[in-house]
């Protein structure tokens, strides 16, 4: 290696370099005393030359003669006036002339300004006002003729007889002031005599100091051409050794250092491509004018971002034509005012084989965990379809005749069902919030009042138990607040859960604290559930919010659970921002806290509790649902509240229908032979039918985070998750087919063919109820169940009357009252009759 820029390469130097550096610092240091020295030292003389001037001045002013004149011409004026007093022919023209003469000097006194340095001494500020009070006296006494003037002498020689005494006053208050004048002049004179022989000093020493720099800067530069060599000779063996590969270029690409490591890497000998192009020898062909352009942007300060700023990642060539990736980090630097790029780099072939080889692995795992995600969802669904229909009749047995043991067996069956539903509902939230799908709904809530909702939900649970449970807060109540209620409901359900189910004969106390502290700049609320149960031993508590952790067996219980209750409680308080924890001590008790950020919220305004609900048309619905049983519950669901159904047991079945006739709405289950209900919904919109723009609804088990999404990506206008509630499907037909309040008739505002269409089906409805309660031999579960679907429909068009002689018909018929039922039921063809006239349609039971 021939040469090394010694701008970039000087390393082992750092030291001398230092030195010198901090030589030249003490000499500019020195150099600026220096300066500022003189500066005061000019300004210090210039103040000399003042002082002196206004020494001289003072030496200059008759200031003293001016009084002592005064002083001199009020003898005068007195000896004047004595003597024209006692003259039998007094010198009245003299006594004039020496009057004259005072008041003038007086008078210049005044106004002139070495005087008005005299105006602050008080005995001369008086003194000189009685002798003007005076004057100002005697000056229509002195200008008045002789004759006045004889008769006032004896009244002018008293006023005067303080006047002498005042000029006296007048020449020594001015003889006092010029000395302390001439004092101070004197001592400013001293004090900048003194700073000059102080400025003086410091020059001399800041001289000697700048000279003893220049001392040692002249060997720092010897020892700096010292230590450049032997650092030049230390790079030069840094490099030759280096691991990493070195290089260095001029501005036009030409290389002047290629060190041993980048000899191993690239396969050139440097002796052999010395001042050749390095685009050249290691750009690969279609990256050349790419690199070429790149070096030119870092010589002319454009790219940023390449030079100093790190090690980039690029492909390289080597000489026999491979390939390969490299990592390189690129610096510019000056040799002899010519600018050079270095380049350190390393081959990173193995590094990227490993990375992509980690990829692979990555990439395995995640389809693991779409497996897993498919498995789970394959499980809901098949889970949940038969749960679905054991909890949908369960409810529609619910509504029957039973005794009192077929209803507690139906209870006790319902309370199974929701359990094994919440064990697959606790399985899939893991994969919900592995997902990151936790949907945070912040809004305005109760606190309290959730609070004793939870508490009155739970009381039956620790009855059972021998437990009491309450709540409380602990100071000051924080009532409403902005949280995400359902959330928070979850968690505080699991830890009351878990603290029931091992507490027996003991109690249950949840704690609310508003705490002073901030989370996240926000206001903190603590919850604490306190429990008297039988504990958790100190080895097991940092293991209790894992997941498919439970207590432990050998206590004696297993209450049961999947134990991923409080594992799903962790996730939800990290979610809101919170922490949980807990404190526990075998056979005394547990405590499990959460504290959650929570602002202040403010009370929605109430809505009026005798609000009627939107009511609902008797609708066309499509169930397309593969399962038998879940089929014949929508059936059932439907029609009891007075529904028009048609079933299809598979997506195929489903669009055939679609195609064919017109409905008010579909409910689409999605997993089906044959063809599922996403693609069937697909090719609905796709297609020209008649349902193109109707709503339909996916009914699913499956609700994993991304299912929402891709139903109404599909197409569907809405989610009902499985098992079908009464509740949540009323809910859904709200929505959608809400035509108005039940206190008025609710078909106001619809298209006329819609009105049409509703009004012939419940006149026909009307009519056949008529005709069945008029036959000869009545069937009384037909007429009932007419009872039953007409009652909606009366409610629908305002017939008020109807509508209730009809509810209490269908409620008579179900507690087996047939005498009351009998009688409410002959009330109905008038008031039908009635109805009809009210909307104008001719009375076909006539």
């Amino acid at each position: 290696m021939s040469r090394l820029p010694t701008s970039a390469f000087a390393v082992g130097a750092n030291a001398p370099l230092r030195r010198n550096k901090a030589m030249r610092i003490l000499g500019v240091i020195l150099t600026a005393l220096i300066a500022v020295l003189l500066i005061f030292a000019f300004l210090t003389a210039s103040q000399v030359f003042t002082n002196l001037r206004n020494i001289k001045l003072l030496a200059s002013n008759d200031l003293e003669w001016s009084l002592a004149q005064i002083e001199l011409e009020t003898r005068d004026f007195s000896g004047a006036l004595e003597a024209a007093r006692l003259s039998p022919e007094p010198d009245l023209d003299r006594l004039r002339l020496r009057f004259d003469i005072l008041y003038s000097r007086v008078s210049s006194m005044g106004s002139a300004p070495a005087y008005l340095r005299l105006a602050v001494v008080p005995e001369f500020a008086a003194a000189l006002e009685r002798v003007n009070t005076f004057m100002a006296d005697a000056v229509p006494m002195i200008d008045s003729p002789d004759e006045a003037l004889i008769e006032a002498l004896p009244l002018l020689a008293a006023q005067s007889a303080h006047l002498r005494a005042d000029s006296r006053a007048l020449s020594l208050s001015g003889i006092a002031l010029y000395a302390a004048e001439n004092d101070r002049a004197r001592q400013r004179i001293t004090n900048t005599l003194y700073r000059l022989a102080t400025i003086a000093l410091l020059l001399i020493v800041a001289v000697v100091g700048l000279l003893i720099n220049l001392l040692f800067a002249n060997r720092a530069a010897r020892e700096k051409g010292a230590a450049l060599t032997q650092a030049n000779r230390r790079m030069t063996t840094i490099l030759s050794t280096s691991m990493d590969g070195v290089l260095v270029v001029d501005s036009t690409g030409a290389v002047l250092e290629f060190n041993k490591a980048s000899e191993a890497i690239f396969g050139y000998r440097y002796e052999d491509i010395r001042g050749q192009n390095i685009q050249d020898l290691i750009a690969p062909p279609n990256l050349r004018d790419d690199h070429y352009r790149a070096m030119q942007r870092i010589l002319n300060g454009q790219d940023r971002h390449a030079a100093g700023k790190g090690r980039v990642r690029m492909d390289a060539k080597r000489a026999d034509g491979t390939i390969f990736p490299i990592e390189i980090a690129i610096e510019m630097a000056e040799d002899n005012d010519e600018k050079i790029l270095i380049g350190f780099l390393h081959d990173i072939s193995d590094r990227v084989a490993a990375e992509e080889e980690l990829l692979e692995t990555r990439d395995r795992a995640l389809a693991g965990e779409r497996a897993k995600a498919e498995f789970l969802a394959v499980m809901s669904h098949e889970i949940r379809t038969p749960l679905n229909g054991i909890l949908g009749n369960l409810s529609l047995l619910n509504d029957t005749a039973l005794s009192p043991v077929q209803t507690r067996y139906v209870r006790n069956m319902e309370i199974s069902g929701r359990v094994l539903m919440r064990h697959v509902d606790t399985v899939l939230d893991i994969t919900r919030f592995e997902a990151g799908k936790l949907d945070i709904n912040i809004a305005c809530t109760d606190l309290s009042s959730m609070l004793q909702e939870l508490v009155d939900s739970q009381l039956s649970a620790a009855n059972r138990h021998g437990t009491t449970l309450s709540w409380r807060w602990e100071g000051p109540a924080r009532t409403w607040v902005r949280t995400d209620r359902a959330a928070l409901e979850q968690v505080l359900l699991n830890l009351v859960g878990n603290a029931i189910k091992f507490t027996d004969n003991g109690t249950i106390t949840i704690e609310a604290e508003a705490l002073p502290e901030i989370i996240n700049g926000t206001p903190a609320v603590e919850l604490r559930v306190i429990d008297t149960g039988i504990g958790i031993s100190e080895d097991r508590l940092p293991k209790v919010f894992d997941d498919f952790v439970t207590n432990d067996p050998t206590l004696g219980r297993v209450p049961g659970g999947t134990g991923l209750g409080l594992g799903i409680a962790r996730r939800i308080v990290t979610a809101l921002g919170g922490e949980i924890g807990l404190e526990s001590t075998p056979d005394v008790g547990s405590t499990f806290w959460v504290r959650l950020p929570m602002e202040e919220g403010r009370q929605p305004p109430a809505k009026e509790s005798n609000t009627p609900e939107p009511a609902v048309a008797h609708l066309h619905m499509l169930v397309v649902e593969d399962n038998e049983i879940n089929r014949e519950l929508a059936q059932e669901l439907l029609q009891r509240e007075g529904h028009w159904v048609t079933l299809a047991s598979n997506g195929a079945e489903g669009l055939q229908l679609a195609d064919s006739k017109p409905f008010d709405m579909i409910l689409m289950d999605i997993a089906m032979p044959v063809m599922d209900g996403l693609e069937a919904t697909k090719r609905i919109r796709a297609g020209i039918g008649p349902n193109k723009d109707t709503p339909i609804v996916a009914v699913s088990a499956n609700i994993l985070p991304d299912d929402r999404d891709r139903f109404l990506a599909g197409g569907m206008s809405a989610f009902l998750a499985k098992p079908i509630r009464r509740s949540s499907l009323q809910k859904l037909l709200q929505e959608h087919f809400a035509i108005g309040e039940p206190t008025s008739p609710m078909t106001a505002g619809l298209p006329e063919s819609t009105f049409n269409r509703l009004q012939a089906r419940f006149l026909k409805e009307g009519d056949a109820l008529i005709a069945a309660i008029t036959a000869p031999y009545r069937d009384f579960e037909d007429v009932a169940k007419r009872c039953h679907d007409l009652s909606g429909a009366a409610a629908i068009f305002g017939a008020h009357a109807l509508q209730d002689i009809l509810a209490q018909a269908d409620t008579a018929a179900k507690q087996g009252n047939t005498r009351l039922f009998e009688e409410l039921v002959a009330q109905i063809p008038p008031l039908w009759r009635a109805t009809r006239g009210d909307l104008n349609a001719p009375d076909a039971a006539e």
